[in-house]
């Protein structure tokens, strides 16, 4: 394997980003399992985001792996948000996974991949009254609650079907750094346990004849690497989980964590691995004892490492000693947050130690990718690689000074495409049109 001598420059870390299959340099430049980055590129342009089936199904395997050695039953809802796309919620469903929602925009999308609504977990801090008329009509497998309105409004819809709608409660663990978790005391989501709010939210849904209070439910984190912080905020929802059981005299089988896990090739660099989460939250579940079952969402695990971004250096210019190249993969294709783990190698071996900052060409005060990478001599109309944008790129990418990406998927030897980029003047037109 001959490797960029930007590569070898990266930390240990990111070597590892470039040296797991199926993203790998081979005679001098990426391949995509056995697709050379050229190929994809000469058919569809750039900036082009392309997943791997390979990366993707073995991210999968890797998670139902670990699930199957948990003493406890294990459900994977795959986070639909992570990617809309139907091909790769259509490879979830193959797989054998279940999926979860946040809109009724998501739900048809699962339906349309073959998801049936008992394989369907609803979240969403508010949900339409529409879609959740139509998310219990179709009896779908659980509805996350997160306001007691929302909360009384299912429970008039079981009531006027004659059938209890399966539902859990959302509930948020007591906030340790604000940094460090989805969102802070008081925020949109869920109950905070440490406020009472939980409390009066579970016995109210117990006290409902509309309603089968069956899960609790609470996302801890977003990108998580430390199996330790993970596990420090679910316990005291473990906690809380059991004592609330005994106040209302009946046990609430399941649990629900959601996502919140690394990019799998981020999390075994760090030196952990996804049984490093769960068999020890399994283990202490097993404890409450009675019939429990898990349920996780994770999104960025599964789909994150699976893709990468091809764009071209559209200029180069120096500022106050910094280097920059600007490429045409933009922040409406790549959107900044404050969790995403955007990395950038060449598309073909060259030579040189230069140090670029790399961004875009928007009329945005911001890059694609902050911060500074050890790259080879680059000129303009080179391609850079971006890894680790498979979840929440596509989801998010709109039409701001640019147009949202093609999107293919390699299959070996092969690559077909699951998003076809729209010209100017097709969209411009279907506008006009309107």
């Amino acid at each position: 394997m001959l490797w960029p001598r930007s590569v070898l420059r990266f930390p240990p870390r990111r070597q590892i980003l470039l040296a797991s299959r199926p993203f790998r340099y081979r005679g001098g430049r990426l391949w995509i399992e056995k697709v050379p980055w050229e190929k994809l590129v000469a058919a569809l342009g750039t900036p082009v985001l392309i997943y791997s089936r390979e990366r993707l199904l073995s991210n999968i395997a890797s998670l139902v792996k670990s699930v199957r050695s948990l003493p406890i039953p294990v459900r994977i809802h795959a986070a639909l948000k992570a990617c809309t796309l139907p091909g790769i919620a259509t490879i979830l469903r193959e797989a054998g996974l279940q999926i979860e929602v946040m809109s009724e925009f998501e739900y048809q999308l699962s339906r349309m991949a073959g998801f049936t609504p008992d394989q369907v977990v609803v979240n969403a801090p508010a949900k339409e009254r529409g879609f959740l008329a139509k998310a219990v009509a179709d009896k779908v497998a659980l509805v996350n609650v997160e306001s007691e309105e929302e909360l009384r409004a299912i429970d008039a819809l079981g009531r006027g079907r004659g059938a209890p709608v399966p539902i859990g409660v959302r509930v948020n663990p007591p906030v340790g750094e604000p940094s460090t978790t989805l969102d802070g005391r008081g925020s949109k989501f869920g109950f905070d346990v440490d406020s009472g709010d939980a409390r009066r939210a579970v016995k109210l849904a117990a006290s409902l004849p509309g309603v089968q209070l069956m899960a609790i439910h609470c996302h801890a984190w977003t990108r998580q690497y430390s199996p330790r912080r993970y596990l420090a905020a679910l316990r005291p929802v473990l906690r809380f989980l059991g004592e609330i059981e005994r106040e209302i005299g009946r046990p609430i089988p399941w649990i629900d964590v959601g996502g919140g896990f690394g990019s799998r090739n981020m999390l075994e660099a760090s030196g952990n691995h996804i049984a490093d989460f769960l068999a020890p939250l399994a283990e202490q579940i097993r404890r409450l004892g009675g019939e429990r079952e898990l349920l996780v969402e994770p999104g960025r695990y599964i789909i994150n490492d699976a893709a990468v971004c091809i764009g071209q250096v559209l200029t180069r210019k120096r500022n106050a000693g910094r280097r920059w190249l600007l490429t045409d993969a933009g922040s409406h294709i790549l959107p900044l947050r404050e969790n995403v783990e955007y990395y950038v190698a060449p598309a073909d071996v060259s030579q040189g130690k230069e140090r670029y900052y790399v961004g875009d060409g928007l009329c945005i005060p911001s890059g694609v990718l902050p911060g500074s990478f050890p790259l080879g001599k680059i000129r303009v109309g080179d391609k850079l690689v971006i890894l680790n944008c498979g979840a929440y790129t596509f989801s998010l990418a709109r039409h701001f000074g640019g147009l949202a990406p093609a999107v293919a998927i390699v299959e070996g030897d092969t690559w077909r495409l699951l998003f076809r980029r729209r010209s100017s003047e097709e969209w411009l037109k279907w506008i006009d049109d309107q």
